[in-house]
């Protein structure tokens, strides 16, 4: 079977909801009232999530389940709980009665199965990024959480990154003038193949002790093919269409959002994806290439996303385009830059290849300085977990909530629909279809 029809007959839940407002969520908790969370998937993400979550106030973690016992382990030592029940069987995790909310860090193709249990038993639910593979998957997801009445954030972290948040208070005060281009990207390479980590992101040698006796093999296949034991398969999920999207939703989504935060330009008319296997080939079947153009003709603006995985000279960054001046934003910097079209441009020119003479440098390596660059500290901000607990609190909406996640996971699916349908898609916002 190929690529195409086995990512298009994993469908492994139904189900539609409009887009009527969510109902109110569970009664709100008192910020004094103790909240118990299980962390469903702790290997490279999901300890990190494990150990932001814990240092959230009057936050405890009680619940850990994951099918590998190395990753068990390691999450116990570091878990401030040393009560905190460990297990195999995220059934019993996101059902426990010591349980208010679940994080959910496990293999893409399993967010949709856990997010919908755990909603189904009045659990709050924090799920990373992609939020899931499949339309069903996504109305699903959605129709659990308004029925059930919970809080759910979307993992996307640039939500609560001051830097973005300074990105979209610049873009709506107008000062960019109109926009019509958003272009992002990330390049990336190592001396090995990306996705290729275990356990953390700086670990490219599989675990010694990684084999059938100490993962629990028959539980991840559950939700996917059923194949014998592939240890690769179990850590580098990420390069198969079965287990998720692919750069769509490792990389692409995380792009997206962020300029869906700053914009709020939501779900795009149309997508025409490109890409293919062009210089990773072993050990993969999803690309090492991913060029994606967004189309919102009615808001005479397109979105642009492209990764390669081979060079990394631009890295990543974020470019919104307006007529009056340009902003670049990345979790690392904020800047504007006036437009070169306006008659102070050539003043700023002369004065950068000044400047790069009085270095050493050839005037033409010169850079115009931005009129604006964020400082460090100049905005401060809680974490994107402590964002979840607050309003799991309050009954305010978290910054990647149900309607932003609902968002994100319709785009996800329509750029892998057409690449494999090579060709531009619709998204069909009265049947709630990619045509």
């Amino acid at each position: 079977m190929d690529s195409a029809n086995r990512f298009s007959r994993r469908s492994l839940l139904s189900g539609a909801s409009s887009l009527a407002a969510a109902p109110a969520i569970l009664a709100q908790r008192n910020a004094n009232d103790r909240l118990g969370v299980a962390m469903v998937g702790v290997g490279t993400r999901g300890i990190y999530l494990l150990e932001h979550a814990q240092e959230c106030p009057n936050t405890e973690i009680r619940v850990i389940c994951d099918l590998y016992d190395s990753n068990l382990k390691r999450a116990a030592d570091k878990c401030f709980n040393k009560k905190a029940q460990l297990m195999k069987d995220w059934e019993k995790a996101v059902s426990s009665p010591d349980v208010d909310a679940v994080f959910i860090a496990a293999p893409d193709f399993w967010h949709a199965t856990m997010a919908v249990r755990a909603a189904e038993n009045k659990k709050h639910v924090y799920v990373e990024k992609a939020l899931c593979r499949t339309l069903p998957e996504a109305k699903a997801i959605r129709k659990a959480v308004r029925d059930n009445k919970v809080v759910l954030q979307l993992g996307h972290h640039q939500n609560s990154d001051p830097y973005f948040i300074k990105a979209r208070e610049i873009y709506q005060s107008g000062q960019l003038g109109k926009v019509a281009l958003v272009r992002t990207y990330i390049d990336r390479t190592s001396a090995w193949p990306e996705w290729q980590f275990y356990t953390a992101y700086n670990i490219q040698e599989t675990p010694s002790d990684a084999t059938p006796a100490t993962i629990d093999w028959k539980r991840f296949v559950a939700n996917a093919p059923e194949i014998p034991f592939d240890v690769q398969r179990f850590f580098r999920w990420r390069c198969w269409w079965e287990y998720g999207t692919g750069i769509a939703g490792d990389l692409m989504s995380h792009q997206w959002d962020g300029v869906n935060m700053i914009v709020g330009m939501g779900i795009p008319e149309t997508v025409q994806t490109m890409g293919g296997l062009y210089f990773w080939k072993q050990d993969r079947e999803v690309p090492d290439q991913w060029h994606v153009m967004f189309e919102y003709p009615k808001k005479e603006m397109n979105v642009t996303f492209a990764c390669t995985f081979h060079n990394r000279h631009h890295g990543t960054n974020t470019y919104v385009f307006g007529r009056d001046a340009t902003l670049e934003v990345h979790t690392d910097w904020c800047r504007v830059y006036g437009a070169e079209w306006k008659p102070d441009f050539p003043k700023k020119w002369a004065a950068a290849r000044k400047a790069a003479e009085s270095m050493g440098m050839l005037p033409n390596d010169a850079m115009v300085a931005p009129d604006y660059s964020m400082k460090k500290g100049e905005l401060e901000v809680t974490d994107h977990m402590r964002n979840f607990i607050d309003c799991i609190r309050s009954g305010e909406t978290p910054r990647c909530g149900l309607q932003r996640a609902w968002e994100e996971a319709v785009t996800v699916v329509m750029s892998v629909e057409s690449f494999f349908k090579e060709r531009k898609v619709k998204w069909d916002p009265v049947s709630e279809e990619i045509v």
